[in-house]
């Protein structure tokens, strides 16, 4: 959890990123700004296509940016940056995957897939990196003597697991957690839900956790940041988005949390989500804090109404 005293370790200001040539140009983030605070789980939520992904690919340099600043630890990390720096943010940056079976190397057997950042850093000889391999692999519930093994061998449950090692082995301070459990069978959720949160704890580490479901991320996120077709529209801490959900995309999404109960969940009416509700045709949206941690972008006329909810 976040401590009293926030400090920010990633600053993300106005980041815009583009797909395509210019005729066929399409951008996926329009201009995204947030802070994720030192020790903290921040959350991004939204559906297929919001560009959640795109924007957690973006700060770890998978893709390039067309605009904005990425900032890490005071030092600016994206477009062109130094060797030196480059070093730096591949080791303190780590991502674990949506599909381990995708992001694991099939013609590769554990031991190298594990530590094959190590490969980068000069001194480590072939010793130390077997050992090195043995405690990631044992630090997430694996035995030592999986090493040989090749990834077809082992459960979905299993490959997350060293996914999750591959990431840790490079002793990062931050970790993006792409859709880490959706494709999982949901026994083993829990699980993996549980190996990120001891690690946490132990390593001190920050998440950024990307997902599409929050009741998940309602237990496991310190704050949630609502993400719709490339613009942020909510972020608040999490119990108070599910307390005060406001804008219109927000309140659909959770109206389309299962609940456990039959009857509640025959009962329950689904909000749907039409863009078409704004007018910002002359009025434009702009990003405001509602009420104390509490940013939603609106326009005047929606703002006004958002601050009469929070009065009822």
């Amino acid at each position: 959890m976040a401590s009293n005293e926030k400090q920010v370790l990633l600053h993300v200001e106005d980041l815009k990123v583009t797909f395509g040539k210019k005729k066929h140009e399409f951008t996926a983030v329009k201009g995204v700004s947030f802070d994720i605070y030192k020790g903290e789980t921040f959350g991004l939520v939204g559906e297929s296509g919001s560009g959640k992904t795109t924007i957690g690919r973006a700060i770890i340099r998978i893709h390039p940016t067309a605009g904005g600043k990425v900032i890490y630890d005071g030092k600016q990390i994206n477009g062109s940056i130094s060797k030196e720096l480059d070093k730096e943010v591949t080791r303190k940056l780590q991502m674990i995957f949506q599909d381990p079976m995708a992001s694991l190397n099939e013609r590769a057997k554990v031991d190298y897939i594990v530590s094959e950042g190590l490969y980068n850093i000069p001194g480590i000889t072939p010793q130390q990196r077997r050992e090195k391999v043995a405690k990631a692999l044992a630090d997430v519930g694996l035995l030592p003597e999986f090493a040989s093994r090749f990834p077809h061998e082992f459960s979905g449950g299993q490959r997350q697991r060293i996914g999750i090692a591959r990431a840790l082995i490079m002793e990062p301070e931050f970790i993006i957690a792409d859709e880490p459990i959706s494709a999982l069978d949901v026994s083993i959720r829990a699980q993996v839900l549980n190996l990120l949160a001891k690690l946490q704890k132990e390593r001190n580490l920050t998440y950024l956790f990307i997902s599409h479901d929050l009741s998940v991320m309602r237990f496991i996120c310190d704050r949630i940041a609502v993400i719709h077709k490339g613009l942020l529209v909510e972020m608040a801490d999490s119990e108070q988005l599910f307390a005060h959900p406001l804008h219109p995309y927000t309140r659909a999404l959770l109206s389309a949390i299962p609940q456990p109960d039959p009857l509640k969940e025959r009962k329950k009416v689904l909000e749907v989500y039409d863009p078409s509700c704004h007018d910002y045709s002359v009025d434009k949206p702009v990003w405001t804090e509602i009420e104390p941690g509490h940013f939603i972008l609106g326009n005047q006329k929606e703002l006004t109404e958002y601050r009469e909810k929070l009065k009822a």
